[in-house]
C-alpha cells in the first residue's frame, strides 16, 4: 500500500523509506516539479534531487535509505505517493 503525502516548498520532507517507487500524483496543471532524494538525512538547503514532473512522474529507489521530497516552486504543494517495494 502506498503512502500519500502532501509535499511543500521550502524544506525537505521524509516521505518514506526505500526500496520504493515514488510517483508525482498532482498537481501537474500548475507545472509543479518535485525533487526527490534518498539519503540518511535531508539534503542541505538549496540542494538538488531527481526531478519529478508531468513528463517524468515516477522514480524507483533501490536503496534502503529514507526518501526525501521538496516542491521546487515557492508556495506550491504537490501530492506524491511512495510505494514500498519488496526485494
Amino acid at each position: 500500500m502506498s503512502i500519500r503525502t502532501t509535499v511543500n516548498s521550502g524544506s525537505w520532507q521524509q516521505i518514506g523509506t526505500g526500496p520504493a517507487t515514488v510517483q508525482l500524483i498532482s498537481p501537474d496543471a500548475n507545472g509543479v516539479t518535485v525533487m526527490v532524494y534518498a539519503g540518511a538525512s535531508a539534503p542541505a538547503t538549496n540542494s538538488d534531487g531527481l526531478a519529478l514532473n508531468g513528463e517524468f512522474a515516477v522514480h524507483n529507489f533501490n536503496s534502503t535509505q529514507p526518501i526525501w521530497a521538496q516542491v521546487v516552486q515557492t508556495g506550491e504543494t504537490a501530492l506524491v505517493a511512495c510505494q514500498p517495494e519488496t526485494t
